[in-house]
């Protein structure tokens, strides 16, 4: 493959941090694949039996954590750790996540432990990693910092392809905990090859770029332990009076996480005027392609291992390897979109791009749609599967890529990192409404036709105001010209 072949011509920093997120997106990709699964599996096969609408739920506001997460990790980043400490204990805190979920019969203690301890160490890896990547180039050589996010895009893709592939086959063929193992493997992998790569780093991210005065940070630990004590207590009354401790804490994560964009976006609009007025119309489009593309881990998941037949020459194809699917079609995609945005697109605006982007993925809908309508008189064939997920990897690269690029062009000066997690907090809310949304999703013996429709229906509104209102938006984001191919 030619990018693999660039990165091995790249310094050996690069491609100390390209393995270690190859081997990052494997273990978060595969845990993804299985998730869903092994938390509705019943007991005696191995798995939680957690209601369906319940896991649903549970998987949007894991991938939404992972996204809120990322805001505090980037800030300890920055203030405390460095960009490569930050990264090391990280990638050790997933790991650690991922060994937990491996211990076979120890129930669910460890299972919420696992996903804790992964999602706090994504945050604090992803956003260390690309900060740290960006710092080894000058500021000037946009051209090569653009190539090297291009190979670490492409990274993030091949490990999506491949992972669902091995977890699933161990999750779903022999041991669920075989499956969280493998991911747990690769983690520790990671964490080897990027400790043996650190002296490559040199000074660059070793300490914290803005440190934190000694007495503010002894106030930081201070409060921090205070905020992880009180939620620690809170979850131990739940469980000792008997309550929903899971359905509770989903609820709480789930406010927090809808809440928390809404406070960081009015504190941007105070300093930022018209153009993060305009901005809304890109988060709302970032925050609704999530919801989407969230339905996949969960719904989609769900409809695989339900609706969908499977047995092809004899062999049951694992339900978790349509995962694969999405990141294959992205693969093939990805050159075509460059192309295109060079060429006949060149002069489209961006929110031309981010409407079209999110027309093609109701129209994934309207494809699960009819595929549900069918499912109603037996399962259905994978190719339907195939379409949705085609579809939607069409959309990611259309609504995805064009709304990260105006984010970074569009912020204010020495607001670069606030902006940047403003997306983050776009894709954290929409995982977030998505996951509660599953619960409608979801149902033994229905396929939720009416379901699918409902997200065509909204998506496909919010398509059609942004393509509407397209000229106005591009003139008041002011990065590019108004004028666009209607």
């Amino acid at each position: 493959m030619p990018s693999l072949v660039s990165m091995y011509r790249q310094p050996r920093w690069f491609r100390t941090l390209f393995l270690t997120d190859i081997w990052e997106r494997f273990s978060f990709f595969g845990m993804m694949a299985i998730l869903f699964l092994f938390a509705t599996e019943s007991v005696e096969r191995g798995g939680l039996s957690m209601p369906t609408g319940t896991a649903g739920a549970m998987v949007g506001v894991y991938i939404s954590l992972t996204f809120v997460a990322a805001i505090p990790g980037g800030w300890l980043g920055d203030r405390v750790l460095g960009q490569q400490r930050a990264i090391l204990w990280g990638a050790v805190t997933i790991a650690a996540g991922h060994c937990c979920m491996a211990v076979p019969g120890t129930g669910e203690v460890t299972f919420y432990l696992g996903i804790l301890l992964i999602a706090m160490g994504t945050g604090l890896l992803k956003p260390n990693l690309s900060a740290l990547l960006a710092s080894f180039y000058p500021r000037e050589a946009t051209a090569d910092r653009e190539a090297g996010f291009s190979l670490f895009f492409m990274s993030i893709q091949i490990s999506a392809m491949i992972a669902p592939f091995v977890t699933g086959t161990l999750g779903e063929g022999i041991n669920w905990h075989l499956g969280f193992g493998a991911a747990a493997v690769g983690m520790a992998v990671g964490v080897l090859g990027y400790l043996r790569g650190m002296s490559a780093f040199g000074e660059t991210g070793k300490t914290a770029p803005l440190p934190l005065p000694r007495g503010a940070l002894s106030l930081f630990a201070v409060r921090a332990s205070l905020v992880t004590g009180a939620a620690a207590l809170l979850v131990g009354v739940d469980a000792y009076a008997g309550g929903a401790v899971v359905e509770h804490v989903v609820i709480v994560l789930g406010i927090i996480t809808l809440a928390l964009p809404f406070y960081c976006f009015r504190r941007v609009i105070a300093t930022a005027g018209d153009r993060i007025l305009a901005y809304r119309w890109v988060f709302a489009a970032t925050a609704m392609l999530f919801l989407l593309l969230g339905q996949a881990h969960s719904v989609l998941n769900h409809f695989a291992l339900t609706h969908t037949d499977r047995l092809i020459g004899g062999f049951t194809v694992p339900a978790s390897w349509f995962q694969a699917l999405h990141a294959l079609f992205i693969l093939v995609a990805a050159p075509m979109f460059a192309r295109l945005w060079s060429g006949h697109g060149a002069g489209w605006s961006a929110p031309a791009k981010i409407a079209g982007g999110l027309a093609v993925a109701s129209a994934s809908f309207v494809v699960m749609t009819v595929a549900a309508l069918a499912a109603t008189a037996g399962p259905v064939s994978p190719l339907w599967l195939a379409a949705v997920y085609f579809l939607q990897a069409n959309a990611e690269l259309a609504v995805g890529t064009v709304a990260l690029g105006v984010t970074a062009q569009i912020a204010p000066h020495g607001q670069a990192g606030r902006m940047m997690g403003l997306w983050w907090l776009a894709g954290a809310m929409g995982a977030a409404i998505g996951g509660q949304l599953a619960r409608f999703g979801i149902a033994p013996g229905d396929t939720r036709p009416g379901y699918f429709l409902a997200l065509v229906l909204v998506s496909l509104a919010l398509a059609i105001t942004i393509h509407t209102r397209r000229e106005g938006i591009a003139a008041r984001l002011r990065t590019e010209p108004v004028r666009d191919a209607a």
